[in-house]
């Protein structure tokens, strides 16, 4: 592929998924659109490399942060700087770990619960410090945050179920 061509993808996903961001702030579909800016992130490290996967996500940050008025300590920013940006570079790397092998998919298992954990960690910390979200009382009214990390896991789990599968079909629709 020549550099134009992955520029074009760079640019285009950049765009879609600054978008995405941007409508998760205002719109009640919060997860699915921070997902489907993971997919663009994931389809331009797919198609065009690490190096612009990383641009991609910068650049998405970046418009969403100037163009569209959100401040960084907006939730929207926050988990997809957080979650969903690191996890579709996560996910490029585990491309060929497949839920069909039941080597391949424990070891998927394993590394995204650990990834889950891991963010749940970041999110949780700069909710208790930067933002004015007070997360101990939430996790406290479910039980604390032993029942909310496995929540949190149990939902990535499932989230990385229908992200390895929307990826793949993706991929193939886009040539």
């Amino acid at each position: 592929m020549n550099k134009t061509r992955k520029l074009t993808y760079t640019a285009v996903g950049a765009a879609i998924s600054a978008v995405c961001v941007c409508l998760t702030n205002f719109g009640w579909l919060k997860v699915s659109l921070l997902m489907f800016a993971a997919l663009c992130y994931y389809i331009v490290f797919f198609k065009c490399g690490v190096l612009y996967g990383i641009a991609d996500i910068a650049i998405s940050l970046t418009v969403a942060f100037f163009a569209f008025g959100i401040t960084p300590l907006s939730s929207a920013f926050l988990l997809d700087a957080i979650i969903f940006a690191p996890y579709s570079l996560m996910g490029y790397f585990m491309r060929r770990l497949y839920y069909t092998n039941v080597k391949t998919a424990f070891l998927r298992v394993g590394i995204t619960a650990a990834f889950a954990n891991l963010a749940l960690c970041g999110v949780w910390f700069t909710a208790k410090w930067i933002t004015t979200i007070d997360i101990v009382e939430i996790s406290s009214k479910i039980g604390g945050y032993p029942v909310l990390a496995l929540l949190f896991t149990l939902f990535a789990l499932v989230f990385d179920l229908l992200f390895n599968q929307l990826s793949i079909r993706l991929i193939k629709l886009i040539k």
